[in-house]
């Protein structure tokens, strides 16, 4: 994904590389091929892409390419990659039936899994379930700022080849 090599960096470091994104509003929920996840948050971003269900992205984008995730409130999951259901189309409705608040926090809980965390109370979970050395979480942002954590490699910070971003 990046287009210059990643440079490993410290949970606290990530924080300060993503300040902006905290305190934005969710503008974007999907879920796309093969269970991934992505939520924009920000302004709205238009693309010229016709096979995305979306005209737009978010200023911020963070999800998942192959990671299991969830959506938490109050120990409920509202939705996760697993939920049983027919198609995509429906995980995907299920995922739009939630509204999100405002990133407030994005960790590292464990060598395995991401959580960030909303103003209202809601975690989105990112899990690591697979032995593969993929990314578990990732997020672009303005100016080509590419971030990903995986198991292997922990936090890294590069630039994204994404003309939105």
């Amino acid at each position: 994904m990046s287009a210059n090599p990643m440079d490993e960096v410290s949970n606290s470091s990530i924080l300060q590389e993503m300040s902006g994104l905290f305190q934005k509003s969710c503008c974007r929920q999907s879920v796309g091929r093969m269970r991934s996840l992505s939520i924009g948050f920000g302004v709205r971003i238009p693309h010229l892409k016709k096979n995305l269900p979306d005209s737009f992205y978010g200023e911020w984008e963070l999800g998942t390419y192959t990671s299991a995730w969830r959506i938490v409130r109050q120990r409920h999951v509202l939705c996760g990659s697993q939920n049983v259901v027919d198609s995509i189309a429906e995980l995907d409705a299920g995922l739009n039936s939630i509204e999100l608040g405002q990133v407030v926090s994005v960790c590292a809980i464990s060598e395995l899994d991401v959580r960030v965390d909303l103003d209202d109370g809601t975690r989105v979970e990112f899990l690591g379930a697979s032995s593969g050395e993929d990314e578990l979480f990732h997020v672009f942002g303005p100016n080509n700022l590419y971030v990903e954590y995986s198991m292997t490699k922990g936090w890294r910070i590069g630039k994204s080849n994404v003309p939105w971003a």
